[in-house]
Order: C-alpha cells, then structure tokens, then sequence
C-alpha cells in the first residue's frame, strides 16, 4: 500500500510553494473610478425564496463528517475556493473600504446618462429582509408594491448622508424622505416608490439596526414609509461577489438604484451625487414611468 504522506503534500504544495503569489493577491488593486456604460447586475430573474428548491439536510452526504473533515483540510478544490474566499477578504476588507471612501468621498462610479433599455437591463437579485416594524419577506414583496422602486442602499450613515441630496425637492427646502414631502412625491409619481434597504456589516451592526434604531426611527420617518425600510445582514444575503456585480463594493457609499416591475436595474448612481445625476435620477423615473404607459396603451 502506498503511503498517503507523497500525495498529501502534493496537494498541498501549492498552498507553501506558491506563498509569494498568495501573498501578492492580498494587496488589492486600486480604485479605479469609472462611469457606468453598459448594463449590469444578473442575468437571471430572482426567484421568490419560498419557490426555492430545498434539499434534505439529513443526507448521506450530509452526515459523512469524516470525508466533510477531509474534503475542508485536504480537498484541492473545497482548499482553493476557501483560500481565495480569504484572501479577498484580506485584501478588500474594512480597512480597503475606508481608504477607497477618504480618497472618492463615497463615490465609485459615475451614473449612466440616460437609462438602460428593458431588453438589455440586468435584475437585482431577491433575498430575506425585515422591515422598521419587523415583519419578515422577500426583497421581492417590497418591489411588488410600485411599478418603479427607487432603491436606497447604505450600510453607514455616511451612506445615508451623501444620498440625501437625490430626495431634495427643486425648489423647496423639503425632501420626499419627510411626511410632507413623501405626499407631494405619491401625488408627483403615484406609481412610483422609495425603499430604504440597510445592510449591516456584522453581527453587533445589525443588532442595532434591528433591536435598537427601529424605535426612533418609527417616530423619525413617515409612516407611510415603516414597511419600506427594510434591514439585512449583509454577508448573509449577498456574497462579495455579488455585491461586485451590482457595483456594490464599498461599505461606506451609498447607493440609488432605479428598479422596474420586473426586477431590472434600469439606473444608479453612488456618493455624494451631482446635480447631473439628481436631475439624471428624476428624468429616468419618468422617462420609465412613460415607457409603462405607452406599452399600456399599446396592449389595449
């Protein structure tokens, strides 16, 4: 019988001999800011988490604990993706953020001049969330409720902060985000409507957004809007990955996505906007808000 010591450390190997190239995947790139061309987001449609199919837990496969042991420890595969999972936290994790955020002041990217077209825009994916009055539901529920969204994305309050400026009423001192303005906004665009969507960074983050800043917050923000702020953990409902696919890639930004009846990310902006982009914002809501009527008519 051979022995098992040759073949372990071959496969191993990779993980001492290639130190230097591991080493050299933890120093992230630089920022580069850039100015959205083309759509994004993903390709499939999200699926409502109920219509999800669930596997059994109590598999064989499952309760084969040895060969899980040795597939975390000696597996190739399983060791690779864990490794580069690690090694992109390293490189783009809090410390990266806040030095992306000094340098561009939250904003990542450029929003795009007009909206993208329906048959080419990409969806937002759905995923559990719970509202300022804790109720549990997918992302989706909340869409449901307007033809347009109006997504607002933060995880700080420096998130929070530099989005403002998009929700500034022209000509006034008042924001659609007040119990005034959130009226004049309903009767300006009665299909159209704003979400809040918190993702905690951790653990003691999101014990505070859930048990701790609902009970001011109930009394800060309209009613009307107490199940459109929705809270979520935001590791545990979108991967590094995904987040890069929704340019979702800084914990400090702030983010506005412009999202259809179909889950399609038709626009978005990040930081600290220009009038530009606020103006861009509002002429992209209704120029879709438009595009919904014309194909109303159209199908009659």
């Amino acid at each position: 019988m051979k022995s098992l010591g040759p073949r372990i450390f071959r496969r191993n190997a990779g993980f001492f001999g290639n130190l230097g190239q591991s080493m050299s995947k933890i120093v992230p790139k630089p920022h580069k800011y850039f100015k959205i061309a083309k759509p994004f987001g993903f390709a499939k449609p999200p699926v409502r988490l109920q219509d999800q199919e669930t596997k059994p837990f109590f598999t064989l496969e499952n309760l084969n604990i040895p060969k899980k042991i040795w597939n975390f420890y000696f597996d190739g595969i399983t060791r690779r993706t864990r490794v580069e999972a690690i090694q992109k936290d390293l490189a783009y994790g809090g410390m990266y953020d806040f030095h992306v955020y000094t340098r561009t002041k939250g904003r990542l990217f450029e929003a795009p001049i007009s909206f993208f077209r329906k048959d080419r825009a990409l969806y937002f994916p759905n995923f559990r969330v719970k509202s300022l009055e804790g109720k549990r539901m997918d992302l989706l529920d909340a869409l449901d409720k307007a033809k347009l969204t109006i997504l607002r994305v933060y995880s700080t309050d420096a998130g929070f902060e530099m989005t403002n400026d998009y929700f500034k009423i022209k000509d006034s001192e008042d924001t659609y985000m007040s119990s005034t303005g959130i009226k004049v906004f309903s009767q300006e665009y009665p299909e159209a409507q704003i979400v809040e969507l918190v993702l905690s960074e951790n653990a003691s983050k999101h014990f505070i957004h859930t048990f701790v800043t609902p009970g001011k917050l109930l009394q800060q923000r309209p009613k009307e809007q107490h199940d459109k702020y929705l809270i979520a953990r935001r590791d545990s409902v979108l991967t590094r990955d995904d987040r890069e696919k929704l340019l979702m890639t800084n914990a400090y930004s702030g983010y506005i996505y412009l999202i259809d009846q179909s889950y399609k990310i038709r626009w978005a902006g990040s930081g600290w906007p220009t009038e530009a982009e606020v103006d861009g914002l509002w002429k992209a809501v209704k120029g879709i808000l438009k595009e919904n009527t014309l194909r109303l008519n159209k199908n009659k």
